[in-house]
């Protein structure tokens, strides 16, 4: 089994993005942030980044601010984006938490998109970071992968990686962040 694993790791972090300057300054209709969504962010056969259950879903979880009217805000859209961004590491109520808390410290509109270019901005560096850091884990500790059950060995070291990332982003989440208040104990 050949496999180049540094151009496979390669490969696998390009990722798209959508920056926050590609976001309109006006306020935009469902329809119109799924194909803004899909079009920064979709991938060529897997499901689309966000869809019309989704934004509903989030609305009624308190996931993003309330729309007012039929059209959502720069702010909305923004809060969409991070909730894309996290739901692969923290459950909706961490995310819950973490928008409630970035809004209860003052972050607008301009500090969520200045939150996004700094993470835009480092992507680059920490993926050769992150492909230096895993060749050296293949090269320490011997591993090869050779046959199925060498990949399978690697793939379940991946798993103990991303499961101890998930942990560490859980753990910031709780540190770092309020409780939002619960509007169900309020009635």
């Amino acid at each position: 089994m050949e496999i180049d694993v540094k151009q496979l790791m390669i490969d696998s972090m390009k990722t798209r993005a959508l920056h926050p300057d590609d976001i309109p300054e006006l306020d935009l209709y469902m329809d119109q942030i799924i194909a803004l969504m899909n079009t920064h962010l979709g991938t060529d056969g897997e499901k689309e980044p966000l869809t019309r259950t989704m934004i509903h879903n989030y609305s009624k979880a308190g996931l993003i601010t309330p729309l007012k009217g039929k059209k959502y805000s720069k702010e909305q859209i923004l809060q969409m984006l991070a909730i894309y961004s996290l739901k692969n590491t923290l459950s909706i109520a961490q995310i819950k938490r973490v928008l409630y808390g970035t809004m209860q410290s003052g972050i607008d509109t301009n500090g969520l998109a200045e939150c996004f270019d700094t993470q835009l901005a480092r992507r680059d560096v920490i993926n050769q970071q992150l492909v230096h850091i895993l060749e050296t884990i293949l090269v320490e500790n011997h591993i090869e992968l050779d046959t199925p059950a060498d990949v399978l060995s690697f793939l379940l070291t991946l798993t103990d990686i991303t499961d101890s990332l998930t942990s560490f982003a859980a753990a910031i989440t709780q540190t770092c962040f309020p409780e939002p208040p619960d509007k169900k104990a309020k009635k």
